[in-house]
């Protein structure tokens, strides 16, 4: 059974570690994209309908209005793919004392996943969130992270997170294992 961790993360301890789940953030845009697409989907069908109406002609013009059509078949799908992870996905982190694996989710079907060897991995920090690019001065909480090191290269997770979440989640794992990079000044470098 998974226990909050911190805001939206669940955990449970395992045999040998830990078990994180992070649910997908929806940014503050997520509706409006949502009414834009349906909006959008009603004008294309209204506007092709006739295509499916009246009987089939080998047209030039005919030939390209099915090619618009799979066009918007397609950006159909798009949004499908995009609205399940939006629902439905999370960020799943397995650690132990010898690996530590990431995957990514959606619809409880892993999409990606990455391990690490565990002492390989290091120098943690919590990435602030971004600015949105039309309002200056208000952040877009879903542009979070955790970022950390493995072998001199950044690798990313828990995108989203809050402050709190990240710093919760970092000490649990340190429980685990206790990272390079870690301690005192640890958090005290915050990333842009």
């Amino acid at each position: 059974m998974l226990e909050t961790l911190e805001g939206r993360i669940k955990w449970e301890r395992t045999a040998q570690g830990i078990h994180v789940s992070i649910p997908v953030r929806r940014g503050p845009t997520t509706a409006g994209y949502i009414v834009l697409v349906i909006v959008w989907l009603t004008i294309a069908s209204v506007h092709y309908w006739h295509l499916f109406s009246a009987p089939t002609f080998n047209s030039p013009s005919m030939t390209y209005q099915l090619i618009a059509v799979c066009i918007y078949v397609i950006g159909f799908l798009i949004f499908l793919g995009w609205l399940a992870w939006t629902v439905t996905g999370e960020t799943v982190l397995d650690l132990d004392a010898s690996e530590m694996k990431i995957q990514q989710r959606t619809l409880g079907i892993e999409v990606a996943s990455r391990s690490f060897r565990t002492r390989e991995v290091h120098s943690f920090n919590y990435v602030r969130p971004r600015q949105f690019w039309a309002l200056r001065a208000d952040t877009d909480p879903s542009s979070s992270r955790i970022r950390f090191t493995v072998k001199g290269k950044y690798y990313y997770f828990a995108k989203g997170v809050s402050q709190a979440e990240a710093y919760a989640l970092v000490e649990r794992m340190i429980e685990i294992h206790r990272f390079p990079g870690t301690g005192e000044q640890y958090w005290g470098a915050v990333a842009k």
